[in-house]
């Protein structure tokens, strides 16, 4: 390598690794979170359990590692579900390691009905670990359920 290609490739090594830590999200909550929803629809069998446990922490961890692989298959493989929308709504400090982030999840789920498509308010509880945030647990608020054509009677 020449002087000059030298510098230019040290200055592409460090950009491409600064870029690749930030796309983990650890140090943001919400990017966290969105990487964690968006590993869970891309669950193609059991022995993807252990990439979706290193997003968990505490009593949500320790459910997800509970389940036997039957479990794991019906809940992220067999459920039939695709990505449609994901939106933050709120972003609540708790104390300087833990924050309540509120965001609504959309997905078309067949296994309820033909082109049904479900909205899910949540809250996610993440605490901080070091320099990453871990998901501690997650509540549903509010579920809606759309169905296409629907015909109903009075």
């Amino acid at each position: 390598m020449n002087k000059v290609a030298l510098p230019i490739f040290f200055a592409i090594f460090f950009m491409l690794t600064s870029c690749s830590k930030s796309q983990t999200g650890g140090a943001d909550p919400k990017v966290r979170l969105r990487d964690y929803i968006s590993q869970s629809f891309a669950v193609s069998g059991p022995e993807d359990r252990e990439a979706l446990s290193k997003f968990l922490t505490g009593q949500a961890k320790a459910r997800l590692a509970a389940w036997s692989d039957e479990q794991f298959r019906a809940a992220f493989v067999e459920n039939k579900r695709q990505f449609v929308n994901l939106v933050f709504s709120e972003v609540r400090t708790l104390s300087p390691g833990q924050i309540n982030i509120t965001y609504e999840l959309t997905y078309f789920d067949q296994s309820k009905g033909h082109d049904a498509k479900v909205t899910q308010k949540k809250m996610a509880q993440l605490s901080q670990d070091r320099e990453q945030w871990l998901i501690a647990e997650v509540r549903n608020i509010k579920e809606l359920i759309e169905y296409k054509n629907e015909m109903a009677l009075p």
